[in-house]
């Protein structure tokens, strides 16, 4: 059984040393490939750069950058070899870095060279692609089971239920959603794992739920 893995955040670059990103550690996709690896899974893990880093020795680790970086990735790898599930866990950015204004002077990003501090910027940020309805597409296997993460913040009974309805019908064939404020003081977040049916299972913690998606 072979299982890839996509953890951490991606970062858009305005200039040769800053860029847009999110607060994804990747712990979370780290710990599921060392729980699939201990239980005789083929585990690809695809983190992103600086991200955090898995422990078992068996664990095949590849890196990204920005979304256009996993994006290919992802193509490349599922393109090359049979795969059984995909947990598709990194915090994708909803907006890219398409250029930069400085002293009101446009320029496309990223700037190969940093910024000058003393001038006056703005960003602009357009929609980026969405990786997740992609990866079907991408796999050998038609019949890979793929497992999409939403991460709310507050949201209502609701809203939480459209947005996981919403990665659904984006090609996920089961969602694990969790809330930021469940993880006040917590090293885990309590996480609720959705199927077309609806929710199904709860996971306390990481072992939990990756437990249940190894099952």
């Amino acid at each position: 059984m072979r299982v890839l893995i996509t953890a951490g955040g991606t970062r858009e670059a305005i200039d040769g040393v800053r860029f847009v990103t999110n607060a994804s550690s990747g712990a979370t996709g780290a710990f599921l490939a060392d729980a699939f690896a201990g239980a005789g899974w083929q585990v690809v893990l695809l983190r992103a750069e600086g991200a955090v880093l898995a422990k078992h020795p068996a664990i095949e680790t590849r890196t990204f950058a920005s979304v256009a970086d996993l994006d290919r990735a992802c193509a490349t790898i599922l393109g090359a070899s049979d795969f059984d599930r995909i947990v598709h866990a990194a915090a994708v950015s909803d907006f890219v870095v398409s250029g930069v204004t400085v002293d009101g002077v446009f320029h496309p990003a990223p700037l190969t060279s940093k910024l000058d501090s003393a001038k006056n910027l703005s960003v602009e940020l357009t929609p980026g692609p969405k990786i997740l309805p992609r990866l079907k597409g991408y796999s050998q296997n038609p019949n890979v089971t793929l497992v999409g993460f939403k991460l709310t913040d507050g949201a209502t009974d609701a809203e939480v239920e459209a947005a996981v309805r919403k990665v659904l019908m984006s090609g996920a064939d089961l969602v694990v959603h969790n809330d930021v404020k469940d993880a006040a003081g917590k090293t885990d977040r309590r996480a609720m794992l959705w199927s077309f049916e609806g929710p199904f299972a709860v996971a306390e913690d990481n072992a939990a739920l990756a437990r249940l998606l190894i099952d």
